[in-house]
């Protein structure tokens, strides 16, 4: 019988996390001082790949700039950007450099395969003004503020004196 020392190894047998972590709080387990807690899998918070890559937007006046972490890729067509006036999405493949069957994995923390994620921007953008650059592992992607304004009609003149 394999018995530990941590109290807490009870937790790993109640149902789903996402359900307990509903019920204390994303952020519950986070700063209770007891050693090596945070190390076991049912305190680390779940990652899914609609979260990858992770996103920076950023507001300026007539742009928007969004920095997206990409370590690893190596040319153009490891990744694919396309842009629409409100939305900027991002896939490809993060490829793996050590995926060959000599190498035994010990940790995995670091995302490999196929992304795609699409953000909804809070500005209207000109998708054909857009610019991105790939540098140190993040896409910066430049998006120009569709400065047009909608302008009021004609004012129309009524006539209310043909009633009578």
């Amino acid at each position: 019988m394999n018995k530990s020392n941590n109290p807490f190894d009870f937790i790993n047998q109640l149902g789903d996390l996402g359900d307990m972590r509903k019920f204390l709080g994303q952020d519950f387990f986070k700063n209770l001082p007891l050693p090596n807690m945070q190390s076991m899998p049912f305190f680390q918070e779940e990652r899914t790949a609609s979260e990858f890559p992770a996103i920076d937007l950023y507001n300026r006046s007539t742009e928007l700039i969004a920095a997206i972490a990409l370590p690893g890729l190596k040319s153009a067509s490891d990744v694919a950007l396309s842009v629409r006036s409100r939305f900027l999405r991002v896939r490809g493949t993060v490829p793996n450099y050590f995926s060959g069957t000599h190498e035994q994995k010990m940790m995995s923390e670091i995302f490999h395969g196929a992304f795609d994620r699409e953000i909804e921007l809070p500005e209207r953008v000109l998708p054909d003004s857009t610019k991105a650059m790939y540098r140190s592992g993040l896409l910066v992607v430049y998006l120009q503020k569709d400065q047009a304004r909608e302008q009021p009609g004609d004012a129309i003149a009524i006539d209310f004196s043909g009633d009578e």
